[in-house]
């Protein structure tokens, strides 16, 4: 994966404090050659305004070194929704499973990551006259 944030900042003008948090816990170890995620500590606070602030960072020197800590199962990863990060390369024939939580403060919509039409949208049961089955409606 190239490096990414999954979310931005509500505010470009000052950093504000974290509005949503991501958990991954891994479902089996996650050992270096399985591609555990990398991360770029203290992002965070850069993406807001990522080009030139990435700029900035790298001229004073202040740009930390990306860590990638190989994962055993049940370990708990929690990070800022707006840490730049990416899932290293798995270079085994297994597939990496994790398991991911987000949380938000209740205020906040992610209509990218999270469109309208989810698992949490409830679906309301019609008849179909013609032949009494049952449609479901997700809408």
């Amino acid at each position: 994966q190239a490096w990414h944030a999954d979310g931005g900042h509500t505010n470009i003008q000052e950093h504000l404090p974290c509005h949503c948090a991501n958990v991954f816990v891994p479902l089996h170890d996650l050992p270096i050659e399985m591609g555990p995620t990398e991360f770029r500590p203290e992002s965070h606070y850069i993406t807001r305004n990522l080009a030139p602030m990435m700029l900035a960072a790298k001229c004073r020197g202040t740009l930390r070194a990306p860590v990638c800590p190989p994962l055993q199962k049940g370990d708990i990863t929690c990070f800022d929704y707006r840490i730049l990060h990416r899932g290293r390369a798995n270079t085994t024939d297994s597939n990496r499973m994790i398991l991911v939580l987000t949380f938000c403060e209740p205020w906040f919509m992610d209509v990218l990551n999270f469109p309208k039409r989810s698992m949490k949208t409830p679906a309301t049961v019609e008849t179909d006259d013609s032949d009494g089955n049952e449609i479901i409606n997700h809408a």
